[in-house]
């Protein structure tokens, strides 16, 4: 979601504001006790009841609360147990919390969440829209679709789920597949943060997305566009019988013991796909953690191995910094691959696996004039990573 044009800008540091830390020392925090024992669970939601009202694509970005407290999941731990230096550690989190839209910043290594501060009186229950970062969600959800044989293949067009939207679509238009529309190599026209007001005046955002013209052939050329990931929600609900919101809890949040405060909604029913989720930054930690744990939580694989395989192999080279795959962000930092969840406003995942960490911030995004988007990649270049003692 508004998913900046250039990706690689770069944002300044602005006035430092007060910072709120939320447990003890920098902080010694939990680590998901799931990971080894797979207690977590969390309670389905009425899917009807959290979702948005389908008349703007993108919301107003409200805060939630989550009423579910999750600190039984979670174990403590200090920084230095876990082979990191907690003064560069401390250092580099002071520096990051100078960003006035700052809400969160999570550190976790070797499953231990070492790091844990909130700021402008946030806190580990409340939930705000994750924005883009749900679009790393739908791939797992997809691919865990495809598992299951509800869809046959990535490769299937999505005229094969969705025939009605293409009784009178030309050949070329036909061949779009869910791949195509992860890797946003739809072809399909779209400005990423003018297309979304065209679509939302219409009855049916579906047809309006996949009524743009063709400019280019399906699977040639890389244009960002939440208007795919919403066409694969459709496709999802449709394969499976389900809500995107009921499919996403069922198969994945539950079992990590996550639930969406509200998921947006367009007026067919259609669940947001990619963008206003709204979940707390330790559920974010969670699904970073299926990742860097090649998709299995609790000694089950909720996620096919090799969706976490497609999420680091870059299709498209965004630009000198950034490469993109499916509904996942790619970067290399310090010469260490790293892959990650990023949406609109400063809501980031990253994965590094080859040093055994997943970080998470949230910035606010209700105020535009607010928001400063923060720089994960010089976090991690200059502190994170500088942390490790055991690297």
């Amino acid at each position: 979601m508004r998913l900046r044009k250039q990706a690689s800008r770069r944002i300044a540091w602005v006035v430092p504001v007060l910072s709120l830390l939320a447990l003890a020392g920098c902080v010694e925090g939990p680590s998901p006790k799931s990971t080894a024992t797979g207690a977590a669970t969390a309670a389905a939601p009425d899917c009807d009841r959290i979702a948005g009202d389908g008349r703007t694509f993108y919301e107003s970005n409200p805060t939630y609360t989550d009423p579910r407290d999750d600190g039984e999941d979670w174990s403590s731990s200090a920084p230095e147990a876990q082979g990191m230096d907690a003064g560069t550690l401390r250092t580099g989190l002071t520096k990051l919390g100078n960003n006035t839209s700052l809400l969160s910043v999570l550190v976790i290594r070797h499953d231990r969440l070492v790091a844990e501060r909130y700021y402008h009186g946030r806190g580990a229950q409340r939930s705000d829209n994750v924005h883009s970062a749900s679009k790393s969600i739908l791939q797992a959800l997809v691919r865990i679709a495809v598992a299951k044989g509800d869809i046959g293949s990535l490769d299937d067009p999505v005229a094969d789920y969705l025939p009605e939207y293409f009784r009178k679509a030309s050949s070329a238009k036909k061949k779009i597949t869910v791949r195509h529309m992860l890797t946003m190599r739809s072809g399909l026209d779209w400005t990423e943060d003018s297309t979304e007001s065209q679509v939302e005046k219409t009855s049916d955002w579906v047809r309006a997305i996949l009524g743009r013209e063709l400019v280019s052939a399906p699977g040639t050329t890389y244009n960002y566009s939440s208007g795919n990931t919403h066409v694969v929600s459709a496709v999802l609900q449709k394969a499976t019988g389900m809500s995107t919101c009921r499919f996403a809890h069922q198969y994945l949040f539950e079992p990590l013991g996550i639930t969406a405060e509200h998921w947006g909604r367009d007026p067919q029913g259609v669940f947001s796909g990619g963008y206003n989720v709204y979940l707390t930054p330790r559920e974010m930690a969670k699904f970073g953690l299926l990742y860097l744990h090649d998709g299995k939580w609790g000694g089950r694989q909720l996620v096919p191995r090799g969706a976490v395989r497609a999420a680091q192999a870059r299709t498209t080279e965004v630009d000198d910094v950034f490469g993109y795959s499916e509904g996942w962000w790619t970067q290399t930092i310090s010469e260490r691959p790293t892959y990650f969840a990023w949406g609109y406003g400063g809501q980031f995942i990253y994965v590094i696996p080859s040093a055994d960490i997943v970080l998470v911030t949230s910035e606010i995004t209700r105020d535009n004039s607010i928001n400063k988007e923060i720089n994960p990649g010089e976090f991690i270049r200059d502190y994170l990573l500088p942390a490790m003692t055991d690297p």
